[in-house]
């Protein structure tokens, strides 16, 4: 993302009524120093332009709860060098564990509508583990938009509109719907929210295999994004596929889903594979160590050339 390509967003679709916002992680690092870090901005902006979002579980601890920025009121310019700062912030972000940038927010609501609306959402889009989710999240917001398609937007209530980073450079802009009511999340929604972590810790994998791929990988992507299109989507559909089939330990997860995207998307179907899968399952093998070690490129030559066409990663 580039700051034009925000402000063109900010052009093309904000309404005459709307605020523009910034949200930003709590938990994600940003120096003290810099002009998007919370303390900068309330400096800059003044106290009255930045909010805390109060989520569930870190109530407790406010300077670790998101900060909602109000970058212009209606009918007010927004900084430009704001947005530039932001968007490329948000491409920088890709590489951490923890985003800080969590999109722009379009609305004709205040502040004190916005920052509550989200926290109490923290709560109704909670995983299939009960956990609470901070949906918020780049990624989360990501895998709710790739489960729930336009339905999504019953999340975002007073937000009119959500411009939001994806996981492969590209953004996407999810709109608030007449209906806010998320009580019927589709199980797929609310496990894509329990499996978001080690969803995200296999996109950091696969981003770095791509740096340095195996000699032989004939799935691995060479598009011109760090990662191919929908790769969030992907995600989800790979570690739920790898939990399906009986793995549950998160290294066991990340390596089968690494090496279909590498070698195979039908990589499961192959008996030499449901073995290995089978024996991981049952705690007798690491599969990464067993990949690295045991596979050679003879041997995958002879996997690949078992199985059938596939059309997609997942």
């Amino acid at each position: 993302m580039t700051g034009e390509t925000v402000m063109g967003v900010v052009e093309q679709h904000r309404a005459p009524a709307d605020h523009v916002y910034l949200l930003v992680n709590g938990l994600a690092e940003c120096a003290f120093d810099h002009p998007l870090s919370v303390p900068s901005l309330i400096r800059s902006l003044g106290d009255a332009a930045v909010t805390r979002v109060l989520r569930p579980d870190l109530g407790h601890a406010p300077d670790r709860c998101p900060a909602l920025v109000q970058l212009a009121r209606p009918g007010q310019a927004v900084p430009q060098h704001y947005l530039t700062l932001s968007a490329d912030y948000a491409a920088r972000d890709l590489a951490y564990n923890e985003r800080y940038i969590c999109g722009w927010l379009f609305s004709p609501h205040p502040l004190d509508v916005i920052a509550p609306h989200i926290a109490a959402r923290c709560s109704t889009t909670a995983a299939s583990d009960k956990q609470i989710s901070p949906w918020f999240e780049p990624l989360r917001l990501e895998l709710l938009f790739a489960t729930m398609r336009t339905q999504a937007g019953q999340l975002l209530g007073p937000v009119r509109l959500w411009l939001l980073p994806l996981s492969w450079e590209g953004y996407t802009i999810v709109r608030s719907t007449s209906s806010s009511d998320a009580s019927g999340l589709p199980q797929d929604a609310r496990e894509s929210q329990q499996l978001a972590p080690v969803i995200n810790r296999f996109l950091a994998v696969w981003r770095q295999a791509l740096r340095q791929p195996p000699r032989f990988a004939p799935w691995r992507w060479t598009g011109a994004s760090v990662l191919p299109t929908y790769a969030a989507a992907h995600g989800f559909h790979l570690i739920r596929d790898a939990r399906r089939l009986g793995l549950r330990n998160s290294r066991d997860l990340i390596a089968l889903s690494l090496y279909r995207v590498l070698m195979h998307p039908h990589l499961p179907q192959h008996p030499d594979i449901r073995h290995l899968i089978a024996q991981a399952s049952a705690g007798k093998l690491d599969l990464q160590s067993h990949f690295s070690s045991s596979y050679s490129e003879a041997h995958w030559r002879r996997i690949v050339a078992d199985l059938p066409r596939a059309k997609d990663y997942s």
